[in-house]
Formats: C-alpha cells, structure tokens, sequence
C-alpha cells in the first residue's frame, strides 16, 4: 500500500455549485496537519457476589479500591448495570461465536437448542441486542447486531446446517494419543517389554512434538480471529458479551502430556540387570506454584547442584521442555487485556460430549481408556472468562442453568469509569486490581471484574471501528461523508508493474461539521480538529494495515456563513493488486465526538499498460 495524501478547502466556487463531484470542487491549500494527545477514559465492568453468589446492590465509588500496576487511581464514577440498560454506554450485545474449527456437529448442535431459546428470552426481556460469527477456515459474521427475534432465531438455524471444516489435527492428536498410550503400557512391564517402551520414547516425543507445534499453531491462529473479532466490536456502543461455543482450546498445548509423563518417569533412577528392572527413588527435584512440572515458574535441580546428583530423570525433561516451548499463554493474556480495553467478556461454553469415541482436541474421561489426553482444553477458555470477569462452562451436563447464570450475570454489574494513568506510554498489558471495602462484600463475598488492559489511542481505536465496519456491514454516516475511489491517470514511476494506483477521496461538507470558534483576539476563526482512517479488506477475508490522516480545519469568522456549503477533501494514494476488495474510510471529529464511517465495494482489474 503506497501513501501519499493531500489536504484541500474548497474554494467560493464550491458554494454556488453542491451537486458537483468532489473532484470537481476548487481548492485551496490551507488545511493544517497535526498531532493530539489521547485522553480517553477506561470502563471497568464488575460483578460483586455475596457468600450465597447474590449480587450486592447499593455500592458507590467510596466502596472500592482500584490500582493500576500496582498504583491507586482514583474512580471518577460507579453506574449499576441495571439502571444502564436503555442507556449507549450500558447497551448490552451479545455475540454467539461458533468454533467450528474444534467443534463436533453432534455437541453444537445440542448447545445451539438450547442457545436459541436462552437468547430468545433475554431479547424478549430486556433491550438486548444479537449478532453472531464463526471460524472455520476464516472469520466469519453471520448476523450483524440486531434486536429482530427472527433474525437470531434464522441465523443459529443456519449455524446447525453447516459444514465444519475438515483438519488434519484429528488424526495427529490420535496417533500421538495412542502411540503415548502403548508406550507407557509396555514401560508398565518389566524385562524386555520395559526396554521395547523405554526405546520408543524417542518416537513419541517426535510424534508428539509434530502434533503439539501444529496445535500450537492452530491454537494462535483460532486467538488471532477472536482478537480480529473483538477489534470488530469497538464499533459497537456499550458492553458486549461473546458467548464462545467450543469443544476447548488448550492454553498450554501437551500440559496433560508432559505431567503424565513426569508421574510416570521423573524422580526415579533405573538399572537394567538381565531382565529385571531394579528402581530407586531418584533424586529430581521440581517446584512450581502447582506442584507440577509444567509451570511459568518451575524451577528444578536437574542435577547441576554438586550436592544433589542426579543419575536419571527418565525423559520426562524433555517432555516437560517441549510442553513448555509450546505454550500459548501470553496469546490468550493479551486478547483478554484487548476485550477489556473494549468491554468484551467472555462466557465460554463447552458443550456435553455426545460421543465420547470423538476425542477431537478434547478428551473426555469416558474416552481416556483408549485415547490418552494430551491436553487440558479447557483451560484457555476458562482463562479468558477469568480474565475478563466472565463465566465458564465445561461441564458434561446443565447447558440451560449456565446460560440463565450468563443471564443474570450480564445484567447485575456495575460500570466503573477512571483516566488512565499512562494513555501515551507503551502499549504493554496493565495489570488491574479492584477491591470491594463494604464489609459485607468482602469479607463474605467476591468479585468479578477486568483484570487488565492494554492502552489504546484514537488512531487504533478508529482503526477496529473501521475493521467492524467491514465485517459486519454496519455504516454510520452523521457528517454525510461522500466517498470517491477512481484510477490514477499518470501513475507513478516505480511502482510494481502488477498493482493499480488508485485514488481515495473522501468529502465533507463544510456546513456538516461542528465548528468551534478560537479564543485568539487577533484574526478570530472558527475550526475543529478531525481524524481519518482507511481500511481495506482483501477478498480472502484479511486486512491492510490502515492508514491514518489527522489534520486541523480553520475558517475566519468572517467566511462561516459562505462556507456553510462548500467542501474540505481528504486523498490517499493506493496500490492494490488485480482482484475484489472492501474499503472502509472512517471519520473522527474531536468537537463533537461524532464519527462516520462509509464501505465501497473495489474491484481492481489488471493494468492494461502492462503487457
């Protein structure tokens, strides 16, 4: 993507003449360029339980403590999420997402029943709004946010009658299972059935460092759609809830592998005389905060302490090492810091396991006699609840009660606003810590809230808007923004001979916009300051990096009036390939706070001057 970008005010001429096209506006160079500082405020949603898990009504600011990095901030306000519900900032949409890449027909089927009448229920009740997505071999929306009944109802319908994409995970997940499985069964013998296990060892970490590395990589691939996903949802106003359907995705791939391995090896020293297999305790020592092997923080001996040798660990380090090369950890920690930066909360939902001969990514313990788990798939969904303030269901049996748990768990929160600290430092994670002072609530109770964020300025933000724009077809359009994409005359020279060099106009009318006058005595003028972004998705699904233009319009005092009906333009040069694209252009106006964002369909043939 090339990028060159002019900045025009239409001249007099313009007023005389609206019905032009923006090209054929008169200009006049005297737009400024500039640079603004982000001072967005943060919204902090909590859910505050007593001992019986009844929602405490009635608190205010005085009644909680909130640090940022460890550091107090102060609480600017406290809403309950109920007195919120009519209101933008407390609407409530929840998003139905389908992971068609590690769900069984069987199981979503079942859960979408009952989905549809829990959804169905709480739209009838309550000014709740619903959209829908999947992933299967792309993101994908299936329902913009709506509040029509039969919409939702007609999209999971849909949802039961797809395809789930085919992987070839399935089978390596069930040979390394199995392989593991043998192995260990022959190292359970004694004589040379031991040693025939012991020297397969060799190929089952092989096995299952193959499996465990294309784990690892559909795992990240699977966070990388819900991340795009919950940029998408900065277009949406209020609070969302992602209602995640999935048969699990594991935050650590090989957990489950690694420790069965170290129960069944680690700690034991071994001589082989004859046939028979003489052990003795060993002398490995390894200390994690879960008394596992498998740990951010584990930390063992391995023998490099002269006062502790160490004569065998068995292999299980290099399980235990592979476990943790793999790991996906910091993926889920940073898209739950984004789905808190833009209020999402997650309520995941394993549905019952209708066959337990299908062990796909989960294994069930019906299952485990033939198919050894090799991963604890539960554990990144109930992350991301955990570090958003959510709810999770992995349970065999009572989709209904979580879904009326969800329910009433989306409605009794309260809404917490403070300015962060550091809005133009890094963009790392910030780590948040909320306390209730009431005593009531904290000595008897708990509570749920937002455990981090990550800092996000205007220009991202608008950037994930216009992203949900294109993903959910949803245009908003209050300052009447005109959008004109045509091809470049006279390219210009050195550009890939394979791209088309195009233009990107976009329009506004001057008497549109929310003009502020200036407080300088000397030449007064009037003017605002405005934000662009452009967007574009490519026919596979994918996006562009965007591109952004900030800049200053000002108008003498004199000429208001006359400008009312003329015209300011904003330009982007881009090179795109022959092919289909959507292109969303979006607006941001610092006076009002207004935005407006506009798609276009783009089809790019070929340059006819290349032979």
């Amino acid at each position: 993507m090339a990028l060159t970008a002019a900045f025009h005010f239409a001249g007099p001429e313009a007023a005389r003449s609206q019905d032009r096209s923006p090209r054929q506006h008169p200009i006049r160079e005297d737009i400024v360029l500039r640079e603004s500082i982000d001072v967005r405020l943060i919204s902090l949603d909590a859910v505050v339980t007593d001992s019986s898990d009844r929602p405490v009504t009635g608190l205010t600011k005085d009644d909680f403590d909130l640090e940022v990095q460890g550091k107090p901030v102060e609480i600017l306000s406290v809403s309950a999420g109920e007195e919120l519900r009519e209101t933008i900032s407390g609407r409530l949409t929840l998003l139905l997402f389908i992971d068609e890449r590690h769900l069984q027909p069987k199981h979503r089927d079942t859960a979408l029943a009952e989905i549809a009448g829990a959804l169905d229920a709480e739209m009838a009740a309550n000014p709740t709004w619903v959209a829908a997505a999947a992933f299967g071999d792309r993101l994908e929306p299936l329902l913009s946010p709506t509040r029509d009944r039969e919409a939702v109802r007609a999209a999971i319908t849909a949802v039961s009658e797809r395809e789930t994409p085919a992987t070839g995970l399935r089978n390596q997940q069930r040979l390394a299972s199995r392989a593991l499985r043998d192995a260990l069964r022959l190292m359970a013998a004694k004589g040379s059935r031991y040693r025939l296990g012991e020297a397969s060892l060799a190929s089952v970490e092989s096995n299952l460092r193959s499996y465990g590395q294309a784990l690892r990589l559909d795992t990240l691939q699977t966070v990388a759609a819900v991340r795009s996903l919950v940029e998408a949802l900065a277009f949406v106003p209020g609070r969302k809830a992602i209602l995640f359907v999935s048969d699990g995705l594991p935050r650590h791939p090989l957990d489950s592998a690694a420790k069965t391995m170290y129960s069944r090896l680690a700690g034991i020293s071994r001589q082989l005389e004859g046939d028979e297999l003489i052990r003795a305790p060993g002398t490995l020592q390894v200390h994690d905060r879960n008394h596992l092997p498998f740990g951010v923080d584990r930390a063992d001996d391995m023998g490099l302490a002269s006062n502790n040798p160490q004569i065998d660990d068995g292999g299980a380090l290099a399980f235990q090492t592979l476990a943790a090369e793999l790991s996906c950890a910091d993926a889920f920690e940073q898209l739950a810091a984004l789905a808190n930066t833009h209020r999402v909360t997650f309520y995941p939902l394993k549905p019952p396991v209708i066959d337990p001969a299908i062990s796909d990514l989960g294994e069930s313990a019906a299952g485990r006699g033939s198919i050894v788990a090799l991963s604890d798939v539960r554990s990144g969904l109930q992350s991301l609840a955990a570090l958003t303030g959510g709810l999770s269901f992995a349970a065999e049996t009572g989709v209904g009660e979580f879904l009326q748990s969800t329910r009433a768990d989306i409605s009794t929160y309260y809404s917490l606003s403070f300015a962060p600290p550091d809005s133009m430092g890094d963009t790392g994670i910030r780590e948040v810590t909320l306390r209730v002072r009431k005593r009531s609530a904290a000595r008897h109770g708990k509570v749920r809230y937002r455990a981090s964020y990550v800092p996000v300025t205007i220009q991202q933000n608008l950037a994930s808007r216009a992203w949900g724009t294109l993903l959910f077809g949803w245009e908003e359009n209050p300052h009447g923004m005109e959008v004109e994409i045509r091809r470049v005359a006279d390219p210009p020279k050195g550009r890939d001979r394979g791209q088309a060099p195009l233009e990107v106009v976009a329009s506004l009318r001057i008497g549109e916009l929310e003009l502020v006058p200036s407080q300088a005595a000397r030449n007064p003028v009037t003017g605002g300051a405005y934000r662009v972004v452009l967007q574009v998705q490519r026919d596979d699904g994918s996006r562009m990096p965007p591109q952004h233009f900030d800049f200053d319009l000002k108008v003498p005092l004199a000429e208001v009036e006359a400008a009312g009906g003329q015209y300011i333009a904003v330009r982007s040069g881009l090179l795109l390939a022959p092919g289909s694209y959507r292109l969303a252009v979006g607006l941001w106006e610092e006076n009002s706070g207004r935005s407006s964002f506009v798609v276009r369909e783009l089809s790019v043939q070929p340059d006819p001057s290349v032979a």
